[in-house]
């Protein structure tokens, strides 16, 4: 018990470690890269990037603002369960953002305005993933997109994507081209690199084998640690019944799978399909039968309390 606690808690205090990391990332990445070359932004940060345009006030001030009136709102309206989720995103980022607006010299890191919009998406597009990767938030426009998903039943990507969209548009006549285009750059930039974070490691290959030398293959790939399960199918065209192998391997790992299946036969025949996600015992965590057991009898899954441990 006490060890599944520490578990628990060691779980906790990472996922929490990774979301405050990411919106310092976040926060870095506006400040220091999108804001000084007066790029289009989105998120709270763009309504901020207008009040300081027209007003005068710092942008942090005015994300620190909106983003603790949306979650009392959100805390009200959502509850307190779903302010929770969004609590650490809603104080970190805008205060992530007020720590790096003092360093001045930060600001001007690199002189080239095409990289700096390459350095704030790679940044931003890091940053964000850490945070969804766990589930977290960085608050601002996800409260009232959830609230008008509630109340109204609108989906929450196409609301969410409407109000980055309005936010994006607002900032076009306070904006000169060179802003807008590398604003663009900017958020293509961040999108493409935050679906590979969220996906990072998690992803992998599914492998079907169809071989004669099914039981040999089958006993190879367990051995060197790949999990496998045996398919039943039926030919279309001779409309025999044969058994088909089912794989799944990493990103790293998939070509082990493929030397290992034609090292045995090498008329195989394979079809290897990219998964953007992939769980379960053997490939993301491993249980107590992570040791190959050459008798069928001998083997088992690692749950149950009849297994051995050494």
């Amino acid at each position: 018990m006490r060890k599944m606690e520490f578990a628990l808690n060691k779980k906790i205090l990472f996922e929490f470690a990774q979301m405050v990391l990411g919106n310092a990332i976040c926060a870095f990445a506006v400040v220091c890269f999108a804001l000084p070359y007066k790029m289009v932004v989105g998120g709270m940060s763009g309504i901020g990037r207008i009040f300081n345009y027209s007003m005068g006030v710092s942008v942090t001030y005015v994300v620190a603002a909106l983003n603790i009136a949306l979650f009392l709102i959100g805390a009200l309206v959502l509850g307190k369960k779903f302010a929770l989720t969004i609590a650490l995103g809603t104080f970190s980022f805008p205060f992530f953002m007020g720590i790096f607006e003092h360093f001045e010299s930060l600001q001007h890191m690199v002189s080239e305005p095409m990289l700096a919009a390459v350095c704030a998406g790679v940044l931003d597009g890091i940053g964000l993933g850490l945070v969804l990767r766990v589930g977290g938030s960085t608050g601002g426009i996800d409260v009232p997109a959830m609230i008008l998903n509630r109340k109204l039943g609108w989906k929450l990507p196409a609301v969410m994507s409407a109000i980055d969209i309005g936010i994006f548009l607002a900032q076009i006549p306070i904006t000169k081209p060179e802003g807008i285009i590398l604003g663009i750059l900017y958020t293509l930039i961040y999108s493409v690199v935050m679906d590979k974070m969220i996906v990072l490691e998690q992803g992998g290959y599914q492998i079907m084998i169809w071989t004669e030398k099914l039981s040999e293959v089958n006993e190879e790939l367990l051995e060197i640690g790949f999990g496998t399960t045996l398919i039943k199918s039926r030919g279309g065209y001779l409309r025999d019944e044969k058994e088909v192998i089912l794989c799944a391997a990493s990103n790293r790992n998939f070509n082990k799978v493929k030397r290992a299946v034609l090292a045995i036969d090498d008329k195989a025949f394979m079809t290897i399909t990219g998964v953007s996600e992939v769980n379960g015992n053997g490939f993301t965590y491993m249980l107590a039968d992570g040791k190959y057991e050459p008798e069928i009898e001998d083997r088992c899954d690692g749950r149950r309390a009849s297994c051995k441990t050494d």
